[in-house]
């Protein structure tokens, strides 16, 4: 059903406490290199390499979801974005902190973090540095992005982005939903503010299931 969602607050991810059972970061693909993974920004690169790591669960569960992807065509998965390192992180969201400072000056340190967080969380509330967060969409045989109604990370419309946005076409709404759905079904959480974010595990993923604690927290981890 197309309809507009609740997109989850910082205050309310700031209420779930934060776990972490120690469980590895492994490469994306680890159990299924059918899998494309590929950075389409460098930011990685020092910790990293080319290479996408998330949790082990998040691995076994994207493997399992591109399965259940293939069922409905010669589709599979894409993944631009697993574990960003906290200071990565933190860089992001002190550099767009700081624009909007400049632009509402008159907002408290508490409100302008807020409102920071709508575009780059919160780094100890963030789920991609707990290696639960991915940012993903599906490719057809030919190795094509289908049409999603905007590309990932493209900011210059934050109404269009968000999941249920308004003015779609319907092959763009059909699209969104195959997407949400695969993951949903094997247990991962919407983001409805990005279409391509989903996340396992991390405060947001406990927030959107009634969960009091997550499973990961924020992890230093480099390629050694």
């Amino acid at each position: 059903m197309w309809q507009e969602r609740k997109i989850i607050t910082y205050r309310e991810i700031a209420a779930i406490s934060a776990g972490e059972n120690k469980e590895p970061l492994i490469d994306v693909r680890h159990y299924d290199p059918n899998i494309i993974a590929r950075y389409e920004k460098k930011d990685m690169f020092p910790y990293t390499g080319e290479r996408i790591f998330v949790r082990d669960t998040v691995a076994r569960k994207l493997a399992s979801a591109n399965k259940a992807l293939a069922k409905h065509g010669k589709f599979r998965f894409r993944v631009v974005y697993g574990y960003r390192h906290p200071d990565v992180q933190k860089k992001y969201f002190e550099q767009r902190r700081a624009d909007l400072r400049a632009s509402h000056p008159s907002l408290t340190d508490e409100e302008l973090d807020v409102l920071t967080h709508n575009f780059i969380a919160i780094p100890s509330a963030a789920g991609h540095p707990t290696g639960g967060a991915i940012d993903i969409t599906i490719v057809d045989s030919a190795g094509n992005d289908l049409d999603m109604g905007t590309q990932i990370a493209d900011f210059e419309n934050t109404e269009r982005i968000k999941t249920f946005a308004k003015g779609l076409s319907d092959k763009q709404k059909k699209n969104r939903l195959l997407l949400h759905a695969i993951l949903v079904r094997e247990g991962f959480a919407p983001f409805y503010g990005e279409w391509w974010h989903f996340s396992y595990g991390d405060r947001e993923w406990a927030c959107f299931y009634g969960k009091a604690k997550s499973i990961y927290s924020p992890i230093k981890f480099k390629v050694t």
